[in-house]
């Protein structure tokens, strides 16, 4: 019996610590499972990825020596008008993509395209190019593009309300966590390595993420500020990464001595960081998704969450929800779980029922259906 075939652009697969890459290599790893399919894979020269880190893979992977800026080019389609399946090993029946951001090329067979979220277009954060680039990306996208991936219904939501596209030709896929990677037990020793490598404090809450503006970080050390001294000489605050300004916030609040700012969490020091945090407070103002939600959950660490855009969605009734404007709801949600025990063990077996919801395994089968269903309504 022939199988069909899926063309899987692998251009943000060695993007190491953003969502986007995540995405893609779990799910490509449960389509690798499956033995519906014959895979074929593509990546175009990228400076500082070398073809020998694609060899990863079980399929086939065609590497193209023209640069990823070029076939992603505005005038590439004019100037060098050719196929997609010029760039893989031939046409397929699905052309796979697990990003917003795809060739400018013609195209033969079924496309699926990702827009995990519309972050630079909801948040004013980006720069006025930024924001016209992006929105640029995905009106090509959706107007080549079969059928549309996202990653929750919050997202398909703002999708639908930003551009004109079929409702029933989006899918959402949600982000999974490895349960048993952030849930299993690390001995001691292990936790006080990590502890050490970056320099940590004895109790305190955790903040895990990048330091875009939408994360509203800033809000986050101002509610700790509203904490009383006896609680804040106890439990500190730990933000990850970090920047200059945040820095002078926490001088300006005279909350300097108690706020750590860490360097970049290495993936494989992330389990052990919300296991020795006392909560995780994760105040976005916006969201795809929110994958330290899950994760942290999956760890036994207390979750507070904005109650806007995806997070209630992807946190349940298994995190403190709060306004992320009002700084006086994220200071009492703090205090409550620092200060209450049975509280804070209600959270975390909360957080646990919460987060086996989301397996990567669940991700690759509803990838899996929504292959299946396409394919059936073509023939």
């Amino acid at each position: 019996m022939k199988r069909n075939t899926i063309n899987i652009n692998l251009q943000p697969v060695n993007n190491r610590g953003s969502g986007i890459a995540l995405f893609a290599n779990k799910l490509i790893a449960e389509l690798e499972k499956s033995k519906s399919y014959k895979i074929f894979g593509s990546f175009n020269f990228v400076r500082g990825v070398k073809k020998k880190e694609l060899e990863r893979f079980s399929f086939p992977v065609k590497y193209s020596s023209v640069p990823a800026k070029a076939v992603y080019s505005r005038l590439i389609k004019k100037a060098l008008p050719f196929h997609y399946h010029n760039m893989m090993r031939g046409k397929s029946d699905i052309n796979l993509f697990l990003t917003y951001k795809i060739p400018r090329v013609n195209y033969s067979g079924i496309v699926i395209t990702t827009i995990h979220d519309l972050i630079p277009l909801r948040v004013a954060t980006e720069n006025s190019k930024i924001q016209a680039d992006y929105r640029d990306d995905i009106e090509y996208a959706i107007r080549h593009s079969d059928y549309l991936i996202t990653i929750s219904e919050a997202s398909k939501k703002d999708i639908l309300e930003e551009f004109l596209y079929n409702k029933n030709k989006i899918f959402v896929i949600p982000n999974g966590v490895d349960f048993e990677l952030y849930n299993r037990a690390i001995e001691q020793e292990c936790l006080t390595k990590v502890k050490e490598k970056y320099q940590l404090p004895n109790k305190f809450v955790v903040y895990l993420g990048g330091i875009r503006i939408h994360k509203n970080v800033d809000n986050l050390i101002r509610a700790y500020a509203l904490l009383s001294e006896d609680v804040r000489q106890e439990v500190s605050l730990v933000i990850t990464q970090g920047n200059e300004q945040l820095k002078k916030l926490a001088a300006a609040l005279n909350i300097e001595e108690q706020v750590f700012f860490t360097s970049y969490i290495d993936e494989e020091d992330k389990p052990a960081v919300y296991k020795l945090a006392l909560t995780m407070a994760f105040i976005s103002s916006y969201e795809g998704f929110g994958l330290p939600i899950i994760e942290a959950m999956a760890a036994g660490t207390p979750v507070i969450t904005s109650n806007v855009s995806s997070m209630p969605e992807v946190a349940g009734d298994a995190a403190v929800l709060v306004d992320p404007f009002e700084i006086e709801q994220t200071r009492d949600a703090l205090e409550r779980i620092i200060l209450e025990t049975d509280f804070r063990k209600k959270m975390i077996e909360s957080g646990y029922e919460n987060a086996r919801k989301y397996s990567w395994t669940h991700s690759g089968e509803e990838l899996l259906k929504l292959c299946n269903t396409i394919l059936k309504q073509q023939t």
